[in-house]
């Protein structure tokens, strides 16, 4: 199993500053023992070979690995669009992921199509994905890294359903994100274990709301929300199809404390880290 912590959000305050924040970012997660991170296809394949080359060394030198950001059109009706940015996704996967040790590959789908999704019935985004992936799916686990849908705005049983469609796809589960929707974590959690090989591992804070109907979700440091990572972690450890090969990102969304003040990022990265050494 690999821990490593999310590249982007609130914790990205933490290197923002620096002249350089790929190296930057490298050397956060080394300070803390940490062994992975997602990094942009797209981005990466527009630098310069020679930077590409300087960012592998230095990853190889603190043990670190990249999980590969790609997208295509999966929901594209245009079938020229979809195999355009397919293919570039499968060279960019062959490109960079030897170079940059890649264990898994991270996808999703636009956010304007979700579970409650009229214009396009989650039933029918499952019938176009299950097809429009299965390309980019089979070539991800040929090349060693196989590939996970983020779970955003759909329930678990969707994105389950989705992946019982597609050989080879796995998911990235995001323990806080069912809370968008509605859904449990604990839930989600059940329907999505078994086609899991990487996390979001994220907490919040939950009170329900009246004006606007639902509910307010806000940031806590893992382990210290209602997401219920300790029974979700255990969930994994018995559900997911490779446990000991889980690619487990830390994820964390702005904490505030008591007073509404926000606390400092490196002592909440601290508290978030002691938790799941605790695991």
């Amino acid at each position: 199993m690999l821990w490593g912590l999310h590249s982007g959000g609130w914790m990205s305050g933490l290197i923002g500053h620096a002249e350089d924040t790929y190296r930057a970012q490298i050397d956060l997660l080394a300070e803390f023992d940490l062994h992975v991170t997602g990094w942009s296809a797209k981005d990466l394949i527009a630098m310069e070979p020679g930077r590409r080359e300087e960012l592998a060394g230095w990853l190889k030198e603190r043990d670190i690995c990249i999980n590969l950001g790609v997208n295509a059109a999966f929901l594209s009706s245009d079938a020229d669009e979809l195999k355009r940015t397919t293919d570039a996704a499968i060279k960019a996967v062959s490109t960079l992921a030897p170079l940059l040790r890649t264990r898994v590959c991270t996808t999703g789908i636009p956010r304007q199509y979700h579970h409650y999704s009229r214009d396009l019935p989650v039933e029918k985004q499952i019938d176009l994905m299950s097809s429009s992936m299965a390309p980019l799916a089979a070539a991800c686990h040929k090349a060693g890294c196989p590939l996970g849908i983020h779970t955003v705005v759909h329930f678990g049983s969707d994105m389950a359903a989705l992946c019982s469609r597609v050989p080879h796809l796995g998911l990235v589960f995001d323990t806080a994100n069912p809370l968008l929707i509605g859904e449990p974590p604990l839930t989600a959690a059940e329907a999505c274990a078994p086609y899991t090989i990487a996390t979001h591992f994220k907490d919040h804070y939950v009170t329900p709301s009246f004006k606007p109907l639902g509910i307010v979700a806000r940031g806590a440091v893992p382990g210290q929300g209602d997401c219920h990572l300790r029974e979700i972690y255990a969930l994994l450890m018995n559900k997911a199809p490779n446990p000991k090969g889980l690619v487990m990102e830390l994820e964390i969304d702005p904490v505030r404390d008591e007073n509404d003040v926000p606390r400092d990022q490196r002592e909440v990265l601290t508290e978030a880290v002691a938790f799941i050494r605790s695991l």
